[in-house]
């Protein structure tokens, strides 16, 4: 077995722990977060689409105005980011703790901005942890594997906890969750594999809101796992110039938001018009038709706790690709886990 295969199949054992470890510490987590005026979230690659997501859903839960910085950029363009991060916590997401800009822009934000640093890490006890005034680490979700695939899923899940408890919200429904994908993940798999089968040389994941980040990354899975290239882009938005990329070789995997159900069909009509390789990952409860193949996603919370299951559609589907191209998952070339400058 891959090693990326094992830690792909192992991302919802690891996310049952993730939802223990919230519980338990929900009012610790409730003291940190609370009093912050303004969030900075900073990651790298996988980490910095979970900041793009975690940002969002701290805002549309507390809201906090948040915002995500890659931290190669925050590393090489400090001066242009003094103003924003002044009187800003520093959240900081990595999987290692060890990637290079990300420990550089956090200590600089710390000794030159005098940012307070709370950091979510896979990891203990790494470059990062002397840091942090405040740090959460999830070691089951550590990804050996050079692509991410169970640390990003658990990323997500930790930030989406922290949103809605330092929103005064509740985080049962996240157990609830991990329960769900044991019967949901297996069934997927012929599909899924079916379609990894189909003659496509490219692929677009479109999705929203407070998922969206989260979806960046199930666009970088194509890149780094079965090495075909790919975008994210927000549905309605595919219409301002994208679409004139999508052809007969493209593969559109599009996340439905339980929100405005015609606007998002009426995007999809549109979209199977140029391409007969489009997946509809469905957060809502329409009964009525869609274009392409179809996977309703579990009822089992709203549609920012079901995307976990629609980025499991899209690392399956990568790696299932990978193996029909006869590429390596667990080796992308030029690429390493985390990096050091």
């Amino acid at each position: 077995m891959y090693v990326l295969e094992q830690e792909l199949r192992d991302q919802f054992h690891a996310a049952a722990r993730t939802a223990e470890l919230l519980a338990a510490r929900r009012e610790e987590i409730r003291a940190e977060f609370s009093g912050i005026r303004t969030l900075c979230v900073l990651g790298c690659g996988s980490s910095f689409s979970v900041a793009r997501s975690a940002a969002t859903l701290f805002s549309q839960h507390t809201g906090i105005p948040a915002f995500a910085l890659a931290a190669g950029d925050l590393l090489v363009n400090f001066p242009d980011y003094r103003r924003m991060l002044s009187g800003a916590a520093l959240l900081v997401l990595s999987r290692s703790g060890s990637t290079s800009e990300a420990v550089r822009a956090a200590r600089r934000c710390g000794e030159e901005l005098g940012c307070r640093i709370l950091s979510v890490c896979a990891k203990e006890d790494t470059p990062l942890h002397p840091l942090a005034d405040w740090e959460l680490c999830i070691p089951w979700a550590f990804d050996e594997a050079v692509c991410q695939t169970r640390t990003v899923t658990n990323l997500y899940l930790v930030v989406l906890g922290i949103a809605r408890i330092a929103g005064g919200e509740g985080t049962e429904d996240l157990a609830a969750a991990a329960a769900a994908a044991e019967a949901f993940c297996p069934a997927q798999e012929q599909v899924l594999a079916g379609l990894a089968e189909k003659p496509w040389t490219r692929a677009v994941v479109l999705g929203d809101s407070g998922m969206a980040g989260l979806l960046e990354e199930g666009a970088l899975a194509f890149k780094e796992i079965c090495r075909r290239d790919s975008n994210h882009y927000h549905l309605l938005d595919v219409r301002h110039g994208p679409m004139v990329q999508i052809g007969r070789d493209t593969l559109v995997a599009a996340v439905v938001s339980s929100g405005d159900r015609k606007l998002q069909l009426d995007l999809l009509k549109d979209v199977s018009a140029k391409t007969d390789l489009l997946l509809v990952l469905d957060c809502g409860e329409g009964q009525e038709p869609v274009p392409g193949i179809r996977i309703s996603l579990p009822d089992c919370g709203p549609d920012e706790l079901r995307a976990v299951f629609a980025l499991f559609c899209l690392q399956e589907l990568c790696f299932r690709h990978a193996l029909v191209r006869g590429v390596d998952p667990d080796r992308p070339e030029g690429l390493d886990p985390w990096i050091s400058l």
